[in-house]
């Protein structure tokens, strides 16, 4: 369940280098215009001329425009050749050749001829992404950068740019061939260009005005199955049945549904096309992160110190938002991108960049799944899928069992009065182990706590969120994200009526299907709070208490030893609630529902999944 937020919220300049020819004869230059069809909103703003008029223009002001005679006589020119209009899938599949896959857009991945260029030094590939919304501006642009080589020879490269609006697929260029170390030296200078820091100094770059920010993306080989995902089928070896029970199999299709996390990737706004997930790096989120810390400051205190420098509160969330959105690519098609300026749209962004991480999981879960056993056998993708989890076990309940009844009641009897606009039933209820939380609940010594001081909490989340949780845990915020976006400080958050987590599933998104959590959690002795407190983290540890507790007019007032009522020797000792939640007076609090916020994974133990219809 991811954290609450307070509910009283009230031009790029014309670069004037280009790309010298290497040598004579000078190398052939192709320019390829793809425009894409796009819906533009009445509200929309009108783009200023200059959005992307540096881009739009370099394939033409590149090299001199053919004379009449090189027409006519076929002398060789720079060429260029234009397509159709065509929109742009939400994701494109790309086959990787080498260390990175060649643009999509290239005209050499049907072909199959070429491979992008890497060496000892680096991996001559880079994204490179430019938003600005200061001044009523509307750039929201991209620029990538590859050099190609033929399949077998790495002699000569060509030089590969493409540029355009996000979320469409703009124009691209192939300069070359030239000798690799040339090529080397002409991506180098079209970086500087673009970016503005020399491409050695480009991890940990700020973004300048008016230039680009580059993008970390992971090229690490994850496994060559990533290629045969993309073989035509007939090339494939017969794929055997799964041997997973149906019950599993229904639950691994949901949080591996590819077209589901593009949905959910698409409805946040963000561009998956020009940052991928399976090449999304670690310090990519953290710096989206640390863009949304700046933004936090600025919207909770407008008089800060780094609100005066960027000019006042409006100044500031201009400048600041365009930093976000050139790290964090999003859509908004030819619409100005939003400026983020409250605690409601900054509280989305935090909400997507967290879920990048897990979204991330499950996308290089897919690719770099190994489709054989250890006998080299092939074996079904869902077995693999499931299998790269490391779950110790995820066993179904039994419909007709006790067990399955008791989870039935905990989900009855904890729907909160204010959420009956909707109802929820269990379709599958499953037992669930992480063997690594199981080690680390012992070594802290949690299994010996006395009774009571355990309790099987409610967790929800987006199903595209679970099979990073399942395979990672639930993990806390880390340092670079913003205080202010978590209504108790940065820590897991848990509830005691199932209804409050279920609001967390987005069940919409996936045929009102949602994924709910049952963990145990060491929580007391507990911090006490009627109000946001975000700061919480460090004042609940400085009290010697497990964990903050925001107290709800709604509670379980009843409860019960959760091993003895669900059969389940692993949970002795361990309460859950019995029977519905009553209202009880509180001073001063607005919360309706209880929340329970631990500080440390290890507090946290996943004990079952339930799969629910909303």
């Amino acid at each position: 369940m991811p954290p609450r937020k307070k509910t009283t919220d009230s031009s790029a300049t014309r670069s004037s280098a280009r790309i010298k020819a290497a040598a004579t004869p000078q190398p052939a230059v192709q320019v390829t215009t793809q425009p894409t069809t796009t819906t533009v909103s009445k509200s929309s703003t009108k783009r200023p001329l200059n959005d992307e008029e540096e881009e739009e223009e370099e394939g033409q002001s590149s090299s001199k425009p053919k004379s009449k005679k090189a027409k006519s006589n076929g002398t060789q020119q720079d060429s260029a050749s234009v397509k159709k209009p065509e929109k742009p899938e939400k994701m494109v599949t790309v086959v990787k050749r080498g260390a990175a896959p060649i643009d999509p857009l290239s005209g050499r991945v049907v072909a199959d001829t070429h491979q992008v260029f890497a060496d000892n030094e680096t991996v001559w590939d880079a994204m490179l992404n430019q938003t600005d919304v200061s001044m009523n501006q509307n750039k929201n642009k991209f620029y990538v950068l590859q050099l190609q080589h033929p399949l077998g020879n790495d002699s000569q490269c060509l030089l590969y740019t493409r540029w355009g609006r996000v979320g469409e697929n703009g124009q691209n260029q192939t300069k070359g061939p030239f000798p690799t170390q040339t090529a080397i030296n002409e991506f180098k200078k079209q970086f500087k260009v673009k970016a503005s820091v020399d491409w050695a100094q480009r991890v940990g770059m700020k973004a300048r005005k008016g230039k680009y920010t580059w993008l970390e993306r992971d090229f690490e080989d994850t496994n060559e199955e990533e290629d045969k995902l993309t073989k035509p089928e007939s090339k494939r070896e017969v794929v055997p049945d799964s041997t997973l029970l149906p019950e599993l199999q229904v639950v691994r299709a949901l949080i591996f549904l590819i077209s589901l996390i593009e949905e959910t990737l698409s409805s946040m706004n963000y561009d998956a096309r020009k940052l991928p997930l399976g090449k999304l790096a670690k310090a990519t989120i953290l710096n989206g992160f640390a863009a949304l810390k700046n933004l936090a400051e600025v919207i909770e205190r407008p008089d800060c110190d780094l609100a005066r420098q960027l000019g006042g509160l409006r100044a500031a969330c201009e400048h600041l938002s365009s930093a976000y959105y050139s790290i964090i690519p999003h859509d908004f098609g030819r619409s100005r991108p939003i400026v983020i300026d409250g605690m409601v749209v900054l509280k989305k962004e935090l909400e997507l960049v967290d879920a990048l991480g897990d979204m991330e999981v499950a996308s290089k879960l897919i690719t770099s799944s190994i489709l054989t056993d250890e006998h080299g056998n092939a074996i079904n993708p869902m077995d693999a899928h499931f299998r790269s989890l490391g779950l110790d076990y995820m066993s179904p309940v039994q419909r007709n069992s006790a067990e399955f009844g008791t989870l039935e009641a905990y989900v009855r009897d904890t729907h909160g009065a204010t959420h009956r606009h909707y109802s929820v039933s269990v379709l599958n209820a499953y037992r669930v182990q992480r063997n690594i939380e199981k080690e680390a609940w012992e070594q802290n010594g949690y299994h010996d706590l006395m009774g009571g001081e355990r309790l099987l909490l409610w967790h929800g989340s987006r199903s595209t969120n679970f099979a990073g949780i399942l395979k990672q845990g639930l993990r806390i915020a880390p340092p670079e994200a913003p205080v202010t976006g978590y209504m108790f400080g940065k820590g897991v958050y848990f509830a005691d009526m199932m209804s409050k987590s279920a609001n967390y599933c987005y069940a919409h998104m996936s045929n009102n299907t949602g994924l709910l959590l049952l963990c145990e959690v060491a929580a007391q002795p507990f911090y006490e709070r009627t109000v946001a407190e975000y700061d919480a983290d460090r004042n609940c540890k400085a009290n010697n208490k497990r964990a903050t507790k925001g107290l709800g007019r709604t509670q379980p007032v009843i409860w019960k030893d959760a091993g003895i009522a669900l059969n389940n020797a692993s949970l002795v000792g361990c309460m859950m609630p019995d029977g519905p939640g009553q209202d009880v007076p509180t001073t001063g609090g607005y919360l309706q529902y209880n929340e329970y916020i631990v500080y440390d994974p290890s507090q946290i133990q996943v004990k079952y999944l339930l799969m629910v219809r909303m």
